[in-house]
């Protein structure tokens, strides 16, 4: 056993809580708790195996409080320890290996490993149902099949997703288990192309996964773009009984109302709980509750009314989506027209009123940063994850980074330039489409950088820093040499935000404006944050932010400007003063 496994188990057996567990533990590893099932599962297949019956059942029980538990523990996991690991073999007895209970339930004629690795190939090319009291058994020895396969000469058939035919409109399967009707695959569609086809597409399905192909080099497109093609297909032959490739320009303007029209209240197409593709919960449509929304009124009984699912925004995407997938089809000869060209936009409002709403005044981000500074507590246990969440916060709105681009930040990708004036500092980062550019680092954060460094017991010369080291590193590496995941980033600020929250709304004297805004909160508030200030509060050069914040065009930067209109706002109310 290795000295990782062996300390969380020794911690574990000491009553350490899960989450003490997890932030010993490096980024990348699993979690305590499903490492440390792992780990005693295997104890008491070892204890099993040396005919330790006694350890077999320490190790499948729950974790004592008590001081002789403990002790006990400590001994068998020693003892075990120098032991060596039990290799399976094909003549020995499946009693050794497995539960009582498990190889009770098994046919009588499987007592060896040989016995076991026969039958279950025999069952699986059957293809046979299995009882159901045989089935947790049959589980079971699959799995410890699959864990010890080469020595035991095993070879599990791998595990296809099931296909889901659309033959009835009460069918919904995703892209990669849909089984679509011959007479719908899009083979002979009436808008297919007459002239020799440039890509290998006999049907819809390959047609799409063609387009989808180019995409391969960006994950985050590929599954956008995947999503929007997906609910196409699914909704012309469910609804249209029509192949993607038989649509006419009534039925593309047909889709484009029905995602305009779709409700909370369409439960064949939307759920709003999330689930997993290989389920059969799964719908097209997954409707979330947006953050800060307000209660439904009345009684808690009443069903809540149905909410649009889409924003136009999200409709005018999907049409952008399949319109250039679309128009690719058609230069490729596979479709004679693209009948989604010249379909009208949505009308909504526009970004520049909402992107403001989304941001905090200088005078709320210090009430904020003065929260954050309040929770640390010298000596307690979430000391440092308080100061890291700290930083976090003064480097986020101090920079205006992104989520992702905050999370790769390494003390190597610092930059400074001296002149006669003294040192500027600089952040080399990787933006949107591979884009490189140098953010400016303000002296201040750079103070609070290394009062964060000190703090954390760690140089504040970052020349002394290895150049990989993150800014932002996890608590489960003890070396800091891991960076916090955007996930994790996202995590961490998404509950500080719930947590302020809940502080604030408790104090009668809390600012409203800012308790509504905390509520609704999340990590891009804090960029917002940033463009708003030096645009409206500074009225920092627009080129400049622009720069700052990695911006392809200066026209997305404007929307943080908002001084015309304060300063309209302010004559025309003086107009109206004493009437």
């Amino acid at each position: 056993m290795n000295l990782a496994d062996l300390i969380l188990l020794r911690g574990w057996i000491a009553g350490i809580p899960y989450p003490a567990l997890d932030e010993q533990r490096a980024e990348s590893d699993e979690p305590a708790r499903r490492r440390l099932k792992t780990l005693r599962r295997a104890l008491a297949i070892k204890a099993r195996f040396y005919g330790q019956l006694d350890f077999v059942e320490l190790w499948m029980s729950p974790r004592q409080a008590t001081s002789t538990w403990s002790t006990r523990a400590e001994h068998a996991l020693n003892t075990l320890n120098r032991w060596p690991d039990p290799v399976p073999a094909g003549d020995q007895a499946l009693r050794r290996w497995l539960p009582e209970n498990v190889c009770a339930a098994l046919p009588a004629s499987v007592a060896t490993c040989a016995d076991a690795v026969q039958w279950l190939a025999e069952n699986e090319a059957a293809g046979s149902e299995i009882p159901t009291a045989r089935k947790q058994a049959q589980k079971t020895l699959t799995l410890f099949l699959k864990q010890h396969a080469e020595r035991l000469g095993y070879q599990s058939r791998p595990s296809m997703p099931k296909l889901h035919s659309l033959a009835s409109s009460q069918s919904m399967a995703p892209l990669e288990q849909v089984l679509i009707p011959i007479e719908l695959n899009g083979e002979h569609g009436s808008n297919r192309s007459p002239d020799a086809c440039r890509i290998d597409a006999n049907h819809d399905l390959a047609a799409i996964h063609s387009w989808l192909s180019l995409k391969n080099d960006n994950p985050k497109t590929y599954q956008a773009y995947k999503k929007e093609l997906e609910r196409l297909l699914l909704w012309a032959i469910l609804e249209r009984k029509r192949a993607l490739s038989s649509l006419s320009t009534d039925d593309c303007r047909a889709y484009i109302l029905f995602l305009k029209n779709l409700t909370t209240a369409d439960q064949q197409w939307v759920t709003q709980q999330p689930a997993n593709k290989r389920h059969g919960k799964w719908k097209p449509f997954y409707y979330r509750t947006p953050k800060g929304a307000a209660p439904v009124l009345g009684d808690s009984t009443e069903p809540a009314p149905p909410q649009p699912v889409l924003s136009a925004k999200s409709i005018n995407y999907a049409k952008t989506v399949i319109n250039g997938c679309m128009a690719w089809l058609v230069k490729q000869h596979y479709l004679t027209h693209n009948n989604f060209d010249d379909m009208p936009n949505i009308k909504c409002a526009q970004t520049p009123l909402q992107t403001t709403n989304r941001a905090f005044t200088l005078t709320q981000m210090q009430t904020i940063l003065a929260y954050a500074q309040e929770q640390i507590q010298p000596g307690s246990a979430t000391e440092t994850a308080d100061r890291r969440l700290w930083f976090i916060l003064t480097f986020a709105f101090y920079t205006g980074l992104r989520l992702h681009e905050l999370a790769a930040a390494s003390f190597g990708d610092i930059e400074t330039l001296e002149d006669d004036q003294g040192v500027q500092y600089f952040l080399r980062v990787v933006g949107k489409h591979n884009k490189l550019r140098k953010t400016s680092l303000p002296f201040n954060l750079i103070e609070s950088l290394q009062s964060y460094l000190r703090a954390c017991g760690r140089p504040s010369l970052f020349e002394r820093l290895p150049a990989e080291a993150p800014l932002i590193p996890s608590l489960r590496d003890p070396t800091a040499r891991k960076h916090l995941s955007p996930a994790g980033l996202h995590k961490t600020l998404a509950a500080f935000f719930d947590q302020m929250y809940v502080t604030l709304s408790k104090d009668p004297e809390a600012d409203l404006r800012l308790v509504n805004k905390i509520r609704k909160a999340s990590a891009h508030w804090l960029r917002h944050s940033y463009g708003s200030y030096l645009a409206n509060d500074k009225q920092v050069p627009l080129a400049y932010i622009r720069d700052e914040l990695g911006h392809a065009d200066i026209s997305t930067t404007s929307l943080y400007l908002n001084t015309d209109a304060k300063q309209r706002q302010k004559v025309v109310s003086e107009a109206f003063k004493g009437v």
